[in-house]
């Protein structure tokens, strides 16, 4: 698809090779991160990632050539993490996976604020598996950032 002469030429968030089945991002969430985290959750998306990354966090792992099932992930999730990850590969195809358990936590904590205004309390607990009392706790962290100006 071609772009009238007119208009800027948009810089892709995701590999060149993409198609449908690649996850949609918020590039604002994708630059928080670092580099293999970034290929971790465009690959897999977001929340796919967060659960991929407990079990497979702070390890040196070998990313298969082949597009078969492997470390728990359909050919395709295989397929795009190996296409994304691919800079990050050594000569063995092994690289080491962040643990990120608190970066994730502030990642989600700042997606949360930006929901509060179009989703309840209850709702964002539910999405998020929390409780209520603590999406209102992380809610009103940033209330508490803004009201200190001086």
């Amino acid at each position: 698809m071609a772009q009238a002469p007119d208009q800027p030429i948009e810089q892709p968030t995701q590999p060149a090779s993409q198609d449908a089945a690649w996850p949609q991002l918020e590039p604002e969430l994708l630059a928080t991160l670092p580099a293999v985290l970034r290929a971790v959750v465009r690959a897999l998306g977001f929340s796919r990632a967060w659960k991929w990354l407990t079990d497979h966090g702070g390890i040196n792992i070998y990313v298969p050539v082949g597009r078969g099932q492997a470390l728990g992930l359909s050919s395709d999730e295989l397929g795009r993490l190996r296409e994304a990850l691919g800079p990050h590969l050594d000569a063995s195809n092994r690289v080491w996976m962040p643990k990120c358990d608190k970066l994730f936590i502030l990642v989600r904590n700042e997606q949360m604020r930006r929901e509060r205004h179009t989703a309840s309390i209850a709702a964002l607990a539910l999405r998020y598996n929390l409780t209520s009392r603590h999406v209102l706790n992380i809610c009103r962290e940033e209330e508490d950032r803004q009201i200190d100006l001086f």
